[in-house]
């Protein structure tokens, strides 16, 4: 596994998150408005997100060859999957907040967990991504780009989600932004507990069983 502290692709698509919101935020394609809750897109090569208004967010499909991916807006909860504890340490991911996605430009797996400085990046190797996949059936058909595993293992929480990679982008947001001290302080720990009922709360009913 390959260990980067900072990840400047991965903080274009934070610092696209975390900055004020428009007065009125605009389709970043063809300029018209969108609401509050509206559709993204992401460019694979630099990671940027861009906001995108449904017309133009339909342009973008998974299958198609474009420069821009669209990302989904669906949320599952994989309650049927349990990570073994010797798999996870053989991970060496630091803290217990991370999320997976397969990359089309490194042709990998990339392990991205938050901190206080900004995303970190592991690249996992192929066979621990399969020992992992083989869990559960959703995680072998994960599309490329646009959709991640994001794990939750802090403060002895197991939850798994499957979720569009803004998502997980946001919540590094959060991280970087509202840490304190040396344990995040409780107004962080605050955030998080509320992002995690709220996917839970949006998560679809789970329809794929786990391999084990």
């Amino acid at each position: 596994m390959k260990l980067r502290p900072n990840l400047p692709r991965g903080l274009a698509a934070l610092r696209r998150l975390t900055q004020p919101p428009l007065a009125v935020e605009r389709c970043e394609l063809c300029t018209a408005p969108v609401p509050e809750r509206h559709q993204h897109l992401v460019d694979p090569q630099s990671r940027r997100l861009l906001c995108a208004c449904d017309a133009c967010a339909i342009l973008f499909d998974q299958g198609g060859v474009t420069r821009y991916r669209r990302i989904p807006r669906d949320v599952r909860e994989l309650t049927g999957l349990v990570i073994p504890d010797a798999l996870w340490n053989s991970l060496a991911i630091p803290i217990g907040l991370v999320f997976f996605f397969r990359s089309s430009v490194t042709k990998c797996v990339l392990a991205v967990y938050p901190s206080p400085g900004g995303p970190a990046e592991v690249s996992i190797d192929a066979d621990t991504w399969n020992d992992l996949a083989a869990l559960h059936s959703s995680l072998g058909t994960m599309p490329e780009d646009v959709e991640a595993l994001l794990v939750n293992r802090m403060q002895g929480a197991r939850q798994y989600f499957l979720v569009p990679i803004d998502e997980c982008y946001r919540l590094s947001g959060m991280v970087r932004r509202h840490w304190t001290g040396m344990s995040g302080g409780d107004d962080l720990w605050d955030r998080m507990r509320q992002f995690f009922a709220g996917l839970k709360e949006r998560a679809l009913p789970e329809v794929s069983a786990s391999y084990a």
